[in-house]
C-alpha cells in the first residue's frame, strides 16, 4: 500500500466548513459509519453513513496530498455535506491508529528481542498499567462468546468511545498485528501483553478466535477482565467484573446427540469456562470468578476437557471411565435408547429480525419471520425438506422420534395456502442467510390482516402459535365496548345541536383504549379510508386490524369501524379528530348503528339525545293540529310539513322547506305563522323576504288561506308611511331588492319568524343582501326553496350559515371537508356524511313522492306586478285605448264596437306579456317585461326538478322572444306554431325526452295533441275562453297520463289580465257563448264589464 498522507481536523474544517465539520464529527462519534473501504493507494475511500433517513447515505471521497479533490454523497446536498465530514473524521482516525503500523517493517512473529522487550510484570486481576490520554478515543475491546458445546473463545474489536459512554461501530482486530506493526496509541501496555500472549500461543488459537483454556487461558481472561473492556458476546453489553468464588458439584450432562460429558452443576444463567482452575460467567450479574470443585486445578481442567462418553459405547468403556475418576466424582450413566413414533404438533413462531444494510442494495430494515416447527412430545424440530430423525433426552432415556412426513407436509401446505413464501426462496436470500423453516409475506403491508384472519385459521387446523415480544404485529382483542354521548359544551355547542361522543374499548388485560383517537391517527396516516369504496370494503370485513398508538393492532368489527368513520367523517377528515363534537343527527345515527351491531356495545346517552331523536325521522315528530283559522284542507304531506316546522320552532332550530314547486310551500308556511298566532306565541311579527315576483302571490294566498292574519306588503314608493306600524301586523312582506334600502328600519324590529322564500337568493355569502339578512333579529328562521342548490354546494352552506351559523363549519372548513371532495373528486362518502347532517333540517318532498296525495290536476296562479317603464307604458296604452273605445261606443253603440274593444284589449294584453309585442315600439327601447322575468325564474327550477313543461301563448311573437331566451340559457326546447309544417318532429322530440320544454301557440296546439309525457303546463297569457285554456291543458292531462299535472297561469297584477280571470269566473257561460256553435249574437260585455276592463292600475 502506498504511503498515506496525513490528515488533520483543521484540514477537514477548511474543506467542508466549520459548521458542517461539527455535524460530521457528531455523526462519527455516534458510530454512524456503517462501511469504510479505503483504497490501496490510500487516496480514496468509499463508505456509508447512517443519517436521518431509513437508507444510509453513500459517500465517495478522493484526495491528494494537500487538498480535497472531490466528494460525492447520495444525500440532497450531493457533496461537502455532514456525511462527507463524518467519513473524513473516520479516515483521520484510521490514519492516527495505523500511523506506526504501516511504516514499520515486518518482523518475524517470534523475534526474541521484540518479544523480550514487550514483557512486563502484570499481576492477575490488577488494574491496567497505563491510562488513556484524553485525546485518545479509540479502544480495544475484548469479546467472549461460546465455541461449541463446552469451550469459550475470545476475539478482539476496536471501536471509538462516544460521548454517551458507549461505543461506535466495531471493527475486528487481529492479535497477530501486534507482532507485525508498531503498537497504536489506543493499545495500552496491558492490552499489548495480552495480544502478544494470544498471538504467540498457537495451542489455543482457533479459526474464530482464542480458546480460553488451562492456566494460560485463565491468565488472559483475568487480565482482559481487569481492563474493564471485556464483554460477553457484544460490546454494548455491560462489561464483566471479577466476582467471588462459587462452589460447583460434578455431574454428567448430555448433549443433543445423547453423548455424556463431565461438567459442573451451576444455575442456568451461569457458564463454565474450562480454565485451570475453572471459572464461571454469571450473565445476570455480569460477573465472573473461580469455581471451587473439590479437585486440584490440574485435575479439574482434565475432567472438564475429557472426551464425551458416546451414547452407544459398550459397558467396558463405561467401567474404565468410572475407574479413572476421582472417588467423589460420579461415573457416567447407562442410558436407555428408544425409538418412538408420535404425531407432531405443528407450531409457528413469529418474530421480527433486524437486517444489516447491504451496500448498493435497497433492503428493508426488518424482516418479519414465521418459523415452522414441529413438537414431537416436547422435542422441537424445525421444518426441513430433507428431515432427519429427532433425538430427545428424557432423564436416563434417549429417544429417537421418526419424522411424520405426512403431517409436516400438510403443515407446510397450510402455510402456503395462508400466503406465506419460503424465505430461502425470497429475493432477500441473495443477501442474507435464512433457514429452511423460515417463511414470510411478499407484501409487508398485509401482515396486520394476515394476523387477524390467517392466525385463527391456522389455530383451527391445530397449529400452536408463539408470538415473540419483538414481533411487529401484535393483535389485541376487546372484551368490552362503551359508547358515551352527552350534550356538547362551549361556544360551538351553544345552539343545542352539538354533542360529544367517546368510545372506549377494554382489552383482555384490563387496559382501556380510546377508539376515536386511534381511528383519528389511522385516518391521518391513510386518508383514503374515508372514501366510499373503502368504507364499503370495511363493512364487508368481519374484522379489521386497527393500529394502536404503541404499534399493536386492535381486532375491531369492520362494519362498526365503517359506521364510525362514516358518521364522524367530517371530524376525521379535519385536523382535530380528537375534538369529538358531533351534530345531533350524527350522534343519533352513530348510536343506532352501534346499538344494532353484532358486537354488544354498552351505550350511555343523555336525555338531551333522546329528546333529539325525533330529528332522525320526520314520521316520529308529533302531528300538530291544523290552525282553526286556516281556510284550506292540508294534504297529509303538508300537515307533516307544518308539524316539522312546529317541531323546529320548539327545538329552537332552523330548516329548509325544499318541496318541489307546486306542492304548497307557501300554504305550509302560512299555516305555521297562523298556528303561532292562535297559540299566542306570535308576540312579534313574522317577516317574509321574497323575490319581487312573488310578493302578490304571498298577499293573495295569505288573504285566501289565512284571512285572520294582518298582512303588510312593504313595497312601492309609499311603503315608508307604514314603517312605524310594523310591530302591529302579524305578517310583513318585503323583497330582496328592498332589503338594503329598508334595512335600517327592519333591523330595529324584533321578528318572531324570519322566512326567506326562494332562499337561493342568499347563495353568495359575500353579497350585501346575504350579509344584511344575517343581521336581522329573529327567534326562528326558515328558508323556502325548490332548488336549495343551483350551481354548487357553497350555496347550500350559505343558507345553513344563515339558519344555524357554524353547523356546517365555517366556509373554508366546509369547502375543504365537503365541497371540494364532493364536487371535484366525486367523493360519495363525503356526500353521504353531509346528507346525515342535512337530512333532519331540510324537508324535501318531490311530486313523485306525494303523487298519491295530489289531485290529478293542480291549478295555480302566479302573479307579478308591473313596475317602472312597463307600468307607465301600460297606463298610457290603457288611457289611449279607453278614449278610442269610448268614442267608438258613443258613435256605434257597445254591441257594434266589439272589434274596436277587442283590438284595444289586445294591445293592453301585449304590454302585459312583453312591451316588444306592441307594434310601433322598438325592441331596443322597449321596457323589460316583469312576466318574462318571472317565467325565466320559474323554468330553470322546474327543469332542474325533472319536469316536462308545455308552455302556451296566443302570441307566436311571444314564443319567439321566449325561444331566444332559451337559446341564451342553453335550455333545450321544441316549438309548434301555425307555421310549423313538420309537426311530428317537435312532438317526438318532446315525447322521447330529448328536450324538457315545448313552446306551443294556443291555436296550433290547443287540440289534437297527446302529450302525456308532460307534467307541467304554463299559460303565459290568459284567454277569454276558459274552454280553450282547458283544451290546451288537456294536451297533458288526459287518458294515459300517470303523473299529477301542475297548471300555472301567469298574470300581471291589477291589469286587464286579472280582469279577464274575474270575467272567466263570473261570466263563464257568457264567455263560452261567444264560441258556441249556435252562433247566438250576444254582447260580450256589459257597461260595468267595460269599466272594469279599462280600470286604471291601483
Amino acid at each position: 500500500m502506498a504511503e498515506m498522507p496525513e490528515m488533520s481536523e483543521e484540514e477537514i474544517r477548511e474543506w467542508v466548513g466549520k459548521a458542517t465539520a461539527k455535524k460530521g464529527k457528531e455523526l462519527f462519534e455516534q458510530g454512524r459509519i456503517n462501511e469504510f473501504d479505503l483504497d490501496d493507494d490510500g487516496l480514496s475511500v468509499v463508505a456509508s453513513v447512517r443519517g436521518e433517513d431509513r437508507l444510509p447515505c453513500q459517500v465517495q471521497i478522493k484526495r491528494s496530498d494537500a487538498a480535497l479533490i472531490e466528494s460525492q454523497c447520495s444525500c440532497p446536498m450531493g457533496e461537502n455535506c455532514k456525511h462527507v465530514a463524518a467519513v473524513l473524521y473516520e479516515w483521520m482516525d484510521e490514519l492516527e491508529g495505523d500511523a506506526g503500523e504501516s511504516a514499520a517493517a515486518p518482523i518475524g512473529p517470534f523475534a526474541f528481542g521484540q518479544w523480550l522487550g514487550a514483557l512486563e510484570n502484570v499481576k492477575d486481576g490488577s488494574a491496567p498499567s497505563t491510562e488513556y490520554a484524553d485525546s485518545i478515543k479509540q479502544r480495544l475491546i475484548y469479546i467472549l462468546e461460546p465455541d461449541g458445546d463446552q469451550d469459550i473463545r475470545l476475539h478482539f474489536v476496536t471501536a471509538r468511545l462516544l460521548k454517551s459512554g458507549g461505543y461506535g461501530k466495531a471493527v475486528a482486530y487481529d492479535a497477530g498485528n501486534i507482532l507485525q506493526y508498531s503498537v497504536p496509541q489506543y493499545i495500552l501496555s496491558v492490552d499489548e501483553k495480552i495480544l502478544r500472549d494470544v498471538a504467540t500461543d498457537r495451542s489455543l488459537s482457533s479459526l474464530r478466535g482464542y480458546r480460553i483454556k488451562g492456566e494460560a487461558g485463565l491468565s488472559v481472561l483475568k487480565r482482559a477482565i481487569s481492563t474493564g473492556r471485556c464483554h460477553w458476546r457484544d460490546k454494548d453489553h455491560q462489561a464483566l467484573k471479577r466476582g467471588d468464588k462459587r462452589g460447583g458439584k460434578w455431574q454428567w450432562k448430555l448433549n443433543s446427540r445423547g453423548d455424556q460429558h463431565l461438567s459442573l452443576q451451576l444455575p442456568e444463567d451461569e457458564i463454565i469456562v474450562p480454565t485451570s482452575p475453572p471459572w464461571y460467567i454469571d450473565l445476570q450479574a455480569n460477573v465472573c470468578g473461580q469455581i471451587e470443585t473439590g479437585q486440584p486445578p490440574v485435575v479439574a481442567e482434565i475432567l472438564l476437557n475429557m472426551q464425551a462418553v458416546e451414547l452407544d459405547c459398550d459397558d467396558a468403556v463405561m467401567r474404565r471411565v468410572a475407574e479413572q475418576l476421582p472417588a467423589d466424582v460420579p461415573g457416567p450413566v447407562r442410558l436407555k435408547h428408544e425409538q418412538r413414533q408420535v404425531k407432531p404438533l405443528p407450531l409457528v413462531k413469529l418474530h421480527s429480525k433486524k437486517l444489516a444494510q447491504r451496500w448498493g442494495h435497497r433492503t428493508p430494515d426488518v424482516c418479519h419471520i414465521v418459523e415452522l416447527i414441529f413438537d414431537y412430545d416436547g422435542k422441537k424440530a424445525p421444518w426441513s425438506s430433507n428431515p432427519e430423525s429427532i433425538r430427545a433426552i428424557r432423564g436416563d432415556r434417549v429417544i429417537d422420534y421418526h419424522r411424520d412426513l405426512a403431517v409436516e407436509q400438510s403443515a407446510f401446505e397450510a402455510l402456503d395456502e395462508a400466503g406465506l413464501i419460503s424465505l430461502p426462496d425470497h429475493r432477500l436470500a441473495e443477501l442474507y442467510d435464512f433457514e429452511a423453516q423460515m417463511f414470510t409475506l411478499e407484501d409487508e403491508s398485509y401482515w396486520p390482516e394476515w394476523m387477524l384472519y390467517e392466525i385463527p385459521e391456522l389455530q383451527e387446523k391445530g397449529f400452536k402459535i408463539d408470538i415473540a415480544d419483538n414481533f411487529s404485529f401484535h393483535v389485541e382483542h376487546a372484551t368490552g365496548w362503551q359508547l358515551d354521548i352527552n350534550q356538547g359544551q362551549g361556544k360551538q355547542a351553544s345552539s343545542g345541536l352539538m354533542g360529544q361522543a367517546s368510545l372506549t374499548v377494554k382489552l383482555a388485560d384490563g387496559e382501556e383504549v380510546d377508539l376515536i383517537s386511534a381511528l383519528g391517527r389511522w385516518v391521518g396516516q391513510q386518508p383514503e379510508l374515508l372514501g366510499r369504496e373503502s368504507l364499503a370494503g370495511l363493512k364487508e370485513k368481519a374484522h379489521v386490524p386497527l393500529p394502536l398508538p404503541d404499534g399493536r393492532f386492535l381486532s375491531a368489527p369492520g362494519e362498526m369501524v365503517a359506521n364510525i368513520l362514516h358518521f364522524m367523517l367530517d371530524l376525521f377528515a379535519g385536523d382535530k379528530a380528537e375534538k369529538t363534537l358531533l351534530s345531533a343527527p350524527q350522534l343519533l345515527a352513530l348510536e343506532e348503528s352501534l346499538s344494532s351491531s353484532d358486537v354488544p356495545v354498552q351505550i350511555s346517552s343523555s336525555a338531551w339525545l333522546q329528546h333529539m331523536k325525533q330529528l332522525a325521522n320526520i314520521d316520529s315528530i308529533p302531528e300538530c293540529s291544523v290552525p282553526a283559522g286556516l281556510q284550506a284542507e292540508l294534504r297529509d304531506y303538508q300537515l307533516a310539513g307544518l308539524s316539522w316546522l312546529q317541531f323546529l320552532r320548539q327545538m329552537k332550530l332552523g330548516g329548509i322547506l325544499a318541496d318541489d314547486m307546486g306542492l304548497g310551500k307557501t300554504v305550509q308556511a302560512l299555516a305555521h305563522i297562523l298556528k303561532e298566532k292562535e297559540e299566542g306565541r306570535l308576540q312579534a311579527p313574522a317577516l317574509v323576504i321574497a323575490p319581487t315576483s312573488l310578493m302578490h302571490n304571498w298577499r293573495r294566498e295569505a288573504k285566501k288561506f289565512a284571512p285572520d292574519l294582518s298582512v303588510l306588503v312593504v313595497h312601492g314608493p309609499t311603503r315608508a308611511q307604514h314603517f312605524e306600524q310594523l310591530a302591529s301586523y302579524d305578517l310583513v312582506l318585503t323583497t330582496y331588492p328592498l332589503l338594503a334600502r329598508d334595512f335600517d328600519v327592519l333591523v330595529l324590529q324584533s321578528w318572531h319568524l324570519l322566512i326567506l322564500d326562494e332562499a337561493q337568493n342568499i347563495k353568495n355569502p359575500r353579497a350585501k343582501g346575504s350579509q344584511l339578512v344575517r343581521k336581522l333579529s329573529a327567534t326562528h328562521k326558515i328558508c323556502m326553496t325548490g332548488t336549495p342548490m343551483e350551481n354548487h354546494l357553497g350555496e347550500l352552506w350559505a343558507q345553513f350559515d344563515f339558519l344555524m351559523p357554524g353547523y356546517l363549519h365555517d366556509q373554508r372548513g366546509f369547502t375543504r371537508l365537503f365541497r371540494k371532495p364532493i364536487e371535484i373528486q366525486g367523493d360519495q362518502a363525503r356526500q353521504d356524511a353531509l346528507n346525515v347532517r342535512l337530512r333532519p333540517f331540510m324537508l324535501r318532498r318531490t311530486k313523485e313522492q306525494v303523487a298519491l296525495e295530489l289531485p290529478a290536476k293542480t291549478e295555480m296562479i302566479r302573479s307579478i306586478e308591473i313596475e317602472g317603464a312597463q307600468r307607465e307604458l301600460y297606463e298610457s296604452v290603457r288611457l289611449a285605448m279607453q278614449k278610442r273605445v269610448r268614442d267608438a261606443v258613443s258613435a256605434m253603440g257597445l254591441a257594434q264596437s266589439q272589434i274596436v274593444v277587442l283590438d284595444a284589449l289586445l294591445k293592453m294584453r301585449q304590454v302585459c306579456c312583453d312591451p316588444r309585442l306592441v307594434s310601433g315600439i322598438e325592441a331596443a327601447t322597449a321596457p323589460p317585461s316583469a312576466k318574462l322575468e318571472m317565467l325565466l325564474d320559474m323554468l330553470p327550477e322546474m327543469i332542474e326538478e325533472g319536469r316536462k313543461v308545455l308552455l302556451f301563448s296566443q302570441f307566436t311573437t311571444m314564443l319567439t322572444l321566449i325561444e331566444k331566451e332559451m337559446i341564451k340559457r342553453k335550455i333545450g326546447y321544441a316549438k309548434l306554431t301555425g307555421q310549423t309544417r313538420d309537426r311530428e318532429t317537435p312532438i317526438e322530440s318532446f315525447q322521447n325526452g330529448e328536450v324538457p320544454l315545448f313552446l306551443i301557440s294556443l291555436k296550433a296546439g290547443g287540440v289534437g295533441l297527446n302529450l302525456t309525457t308532460a307534467d307541467t303546463v304554463i299559460h303565459y297569457d290568459p284567454w277569454w275562453n276558459p274552454a280553450a285554456e282547458a283544451q290546451a291543458t288537456d294536451r297533458a292531462h288526459r287518458i294515459g297520463q300517470d303523473k299529477a299535472v301542475f297548471v300555472y297561469k301567469l298574470i300581471t297584477e291589477g291589469t286587464v289580465e286579472e280582469k279577464i280571470l274575474e270575467l272567466q269566473e263570473r261570466k263563464r257561460q257568457l264567455a263560452e257563448g261567444i264560441h258556441a256553435e249556435r252562433g247566438e249574437h250576444r254582447a260580450l260585455w256589459t257597461p260595468e264589464d267595460f269599466d272594469m276592463l279599462f280600470s286604471p292600475l291601483t
